[in-house]
């Protein structure tokens, strides 16, 4: 199991949804935008990369009640590979993402007043 650490912008709202037996599970995107030195040792823009991100049960409901396109969050999680074979071709194909832990604003660009949630689960 590889785990992650990682901040960055949400790429959109996140969307949440709930298995048959009422699990939730929330799905989002963060843009983490790098700034790399060039060979003039000048600072520039690097690719930036992107992570999808599942977050399940309390979390996930949290998180569609607390975060929005834009915002600046940090993540902790472990990074999941899927594998499953694409429906057109019927070729074996993987995807990867994040299984989110802990999601947390970033306080470097953000000031945040914690609510307790009215239900604590021990998830």
């Amino acid at each position: 199991m590889t785990d992650i650490t990682f901040a960055g912008n949400l790429a959109a709202d996140p969307t949440i949804a709930y298995t048959t037996t009422g699990t939730a599970v929330a799905e989002f995107r963060v843009i983490e935008n790098r700034r790399t030195k060039d060979e003039n040792d000048q600072w520039t823009d690097a690719e930036p990369n992107s992570f999808r991100v599942k977050a399940w049960r309390t979390l996930a409901e949290h998180l569609a009640d607390s975060v929005a396109k834009g915002d600046r969050v940090m993540v902790t999680g472990r990074l999941v590979t899927e594998r499953y074979h694409d429906r057109e071709t019927g070729q074996a194909r993987t995807s990867q993402h994040i299984v989110a832990d802990e999601v947390g604003f970033s306080l470097k660009y953000h000031t945040v007043k914690a609510t307790k949630a009215a239900k604590q689960t021990a998830e």
